[in-house]
């Protein structure tokens, strides 16, 4: 009798542990990183813009003027990036003007952060990069 009380409490605990363990919806969708790339091409570059300005809002805690500085800026390398996104796939002359973009797009960006928000969003950008290398080395592994 004992064995089978404890048997269903373990049971019972091991049941409530689970359920309340399960994750809340977030209110983004979760979909992998190449959905989300392929999202983000097919995007307007306004709504792509919009995007990452609720995300950097969100992650660097800007100010209103912030956040309207930063969706300027963020509108006019979207606008640009669009053309040669389209070109880039194989061409490496396409590829270099994209880092060249996207450095301007930083040192813009570096004159709106402060300098806690400048050094959160290049240690992001350090990480993601990060996590695209590992992630192309684990693809040419297997191959």
């Amino acid at each position: 009798m004992k064995r089978n009380l404890f048997l269903a409490l373990f049971v019972a605990t091991f049941t409530f542990v689970q359920a309340c363990a399960q994750t809340t919806p977030s209110d983004e969708p979760t979909m992998s990183r190449r959905e989300y790339g392929r999202a983000a091409a097919a995007m307007n570059p306004e709504q792509l813009a919009d995007r990452q300005t609720k995300r950097m809002t969100k992650q660097f805690s800007l100010s209103s003027d912030q956040q309207t500085a930063v969706a300027e800026i963020n509108l006019k390398y979207a606008k640009q990036m669009q053309t040669l996104l389209k070109e880039a796939e194989q061409n490496q002359a396409k590829r270099k003007e994209i880092r060249s973009l996207t450095a301007s797009k930083d040192e813009e960006l570096k004159k709106v952060f402060s300098a806690d928000q400048y050094k959160q969003y290049v240690e992001l950008k350090d990480t993601q990069r990060d996590r695209m290398k590992q992630a192309r080395s684990r693809r040419a592994n297997s191959k």
